[in-house]
């Protein structure tokens, strides 16, 4: 049985979040907002559902490439393959990293990740949905190389776990390490959206491509975390999808197909007159809208199963029936979007709410009548029963 390890690694993460967040509590730093980690965790899980079909041909087309062009065979059971595997994924990752910053079509996808204003554990999780089709791309020199499938693969995946622990404030500068790794203080760096840490250190686990390309920068004042155009909305679905429309906007308003292609393919801020960036810090900060102020609990409630029923279909991705997937992801999808209409007091969320409590209860209270394990079914059961729950206190509060 071949369980994906980011699916593995969710629990783990929670858990992490919530130390971090009891962490900086104590220490009388407030580091988490409600309505922001939503918008966080909802990216993240749209990223990891959306992953699940394009992964199955991303993986074909590198194997494809592999097996057909690689340089070398390489034994996948050998630590030096291992080895090459991870330093050229960091390698690859770096170029891909530059890429997303450095070319309006990248950007556009890759913003997503630093649009949240403050910097937590919560925004690791906070992943693009539409990177993931061109990033594989940039891993084509290892195919050709002959670093086999399972070991891009494996290694791609530690690379991305590595990038977890470096998005905090809370572990400051640590010695000698930050020559060679990359850091929680390099990384805090990168998202700033000051103007000497604008575009600098890509790393992903090993600092040195930044040093030795010359897009380093140390940490020497206070990042301000987001971007230079803030998005202003909960709503991963908008989230993800606005800075690809106004990117395709700004070229179609361009004079001729020369500007036009151009505006894609240019650093973000070009213009036919020069490259011009937005005011720092930007007037449109501060986005904090919480129409669910005092209901918390209601969806730390939620949050833990559908934390659950994410982890449990990106682990078992591979051997759950592709009718399960589907509905997973219909419920984890469903309920990130609501929470982002309860956040803002959008007036279909009114209805779609309810519909979905109702939807929940129902397809759990027959699923739990319908499993033979009694573990299942004591879950199911519980869901329904949250879902019965949840739909009588919110009528209750009007």
């Amino acid at each position: 049985m071949e369980l994906n390890p980011i699916g593995i690694a969710v629990p783990a993460f929670f858990a992490l979040m919530a130390l971090e967040f009891l962490w900086a509590r104590a220490a009388g730093k407030t580091l988490f907002r409600l309505n922001d980690t939503v918008g966080d965790l909802t990216c993240g899980m749209g990223d990891q559902m959306i992953g699940l079909l394009v992964g199955v041909f991303t993986v074909a087309a590198y194997a494809s490439v592999n097996v057909r062009f690689g340089w070398f065979e390489m034994d996948p059971g050998s630590a030096w393959t291992w080895a090459i595997g991870l330093v050229g994924v960091d390698f690859c990752y770096y170029w891909f990293h530059r890429f997303s910053h450095r070319v309006n079509v990248g950007w556009s996808t890759h913003v997503v990740h630093h649009q949240s204003e403050e910097y937590n554990l919560a925004v690791a999780l906070r992943q693009p949905w539409f990177s993931q089709f061109h990033a594989w791309v940039f891993y084509v020199p290892l195919a050709l190389l002959g670093v086999p499938v399972e070991v891009w693969a494996g290694s791609y995946a530690v690379n991305l776990l590595y990038q977890f622990w470096i998005h905090t404030q809370l572990i400051g500068v640590l010695g000698p390490v930050e020559w060679v790794m990359n850091t929680p203080s390099h990384h805090r760096v990168h998202h700033g959206t000051n103007p000497a840490y604008i575009d600098k250190n890509y790393a992903g686990i090993f600092i040195v491509w930044d040093r030795i390309f010359g897009t380093f920068e140390q940490e020497k004042e206070a990042p301000v975390y987001g971007v230079l155009k803030p998005i202003r909305t909960w709503n991963p679905l908008i989230a993800n999808v606005a800075p690809i429309t106004q990117l395709l906007a700004a070229s179609a308003d361009q004079v001729g197909w020369k500007n036009k292609l151009r505006m894609l393919i240019a650093e973000p801020g070009w213009t036919p007159a020069g490259v011009q960036l937005p005011e720092f810090p930007s007037p449109l900060r501060g986005y904090d809208a919480n129409a669910m102020a005092g209901q918390g609990g209601y969806v730390i409630a939620h949050l833990a199963p559908v934390s659950a029923v994410t982890g449990l279909v990106i682990a078992h991705s591979e051997l759950w029936p592709p009718g399960w997937l589907g509905l997973g992801a219909v419920y984890i999808l469903w309920t990130g979007l609501n929470w982002a209409g309860l956040l803002e007091d959008r007036v279909w969320v009114k209805w779609s709410e309810p519909v979905r409590l109702v939807t929940v209860a129902g397809a759990g209270g027959w699923l739990a009548m319908d499993q033979a394990s009694g573990v299942a079914s004591m879950a199911f059961g519980g869901l329904a029963a949250l879902s019965f729950l949840s739909l009588a206190w919110r009528a209750k509060k009007g």
